[in-house]
């Protein structure tokens, strides 16, 4: 929510700042400017990414209002849970959790998990559906900064072009200067909004992006301690300590960490 406030607030000072010096308010509309700037940077992300990862792009602005996370806490306590069942009745029993899953990831690991699915098969496979998961929600933010990229190139042929057409008119002087003005509010478009929406829009969403990755590394180590036959209790220490080791600086992670490898049975 708090990306939303401060888009709002950019473009509010925008317009304040216009209003303190005494402009009107349509002097920072154009229709003209409008579409060359923006329709031409959607033709440019169209033409880079294609239509479907663009539209995936718009799409993941929701995540600004709600974004996407997994209760890491939660997840470790329902994983020990898991763990006691399949080592009371089995791995069969798990196929009755299935239903209570939101999380796609988490189904479709836990179905391998009861499916009994060979270990050394089934780490490779989440490892690749967690990489093409990752792929998935990158793809949004590097939409958007290309889209920083285009933006205040394209305004400023826009306002090349906006003068273009006041030279063609140099026999009518009175229009001379409103229509200058008018040129130059498509270079405002491009370079404002690539640097007031699209650029930090397109940070905001890989941050996103990276801690989803980070947790669905949680979540493959958590079900493949589930594999492992792990105890509950086991499985909440090493989890437990991954979790914390996720919340350090890299560099002290990086030290204090004997490596990534699971830990072995007791």
């Amino acid at each position: 929510m708090s990306a939303i406030v401060g888009i709002v607030a950019a473009v509010a000072i925008i317009i304040l700042a216009a209003l303190t010096d005494g402009d009107p308010l349509s002097s920072l509309f154009s229709l003209t400017a409008v579409l060359i700037v923006f329709g031409g940077t959607f033709t440019a992300l169209v033409t880079q990414f294609g239509a479907k990862s663009v539209l995936t792009a718009f799409a993941r602005c929701k995540w600004l209002v709600k974004p996407p996370s997994v209760d890491m806490h939660a997840f470790i306590e329902q994983v020990a849970i898991w763990s006691n069942l399949a080592r009371s009745q089995g791995a069969l029993a798990l196929e009755s959790e299935l239903e209570s899953i939101v999380d796609p990831f988490q189904k479709q690991g836990l179905q391998m998990i009861i499916d009994n699915m060979a270990e050394e098969e089934m780490l490779p496979t989440l490892e690749a559906m967690a990489a093409h998961a990752a792929r998935d929600d990158i793809i949004a933010s590097e939409v958007w900064e290309a889209a920083g990229g285009y933006l205040p190139t394209i305004g400023v042929m826009g306002a090349v072009l906006g003068l273009i057409h006041v030279m063609m008119r140099l026999d009518h002087p009175a229009e001379l200067g409103e229509g200058v003005a008018t040129a130059f509010v498509a270079t405002i478009y491009g370079v404002g909004s690539a640097n007031l929406l699209a650029l930090p829009l397109g940070a905001r969403l890989g941050m996103l992006a990276e801690a989803r990755e980070r947790e669905r590394h949680l979540i493959v180590q958590g079900l493949m301690l589930l594999k492992q036959g792990k105890s509950g209790i086991l499985i909440r220490q090493t989890m437990q300590v991954l979790l914390s080791d996720q919340k350090k600086p890299p560099e002290a992670a990086a030290d204090e960490a004997p490596g990534n490898a699971l830990p072995e049975a007791a």
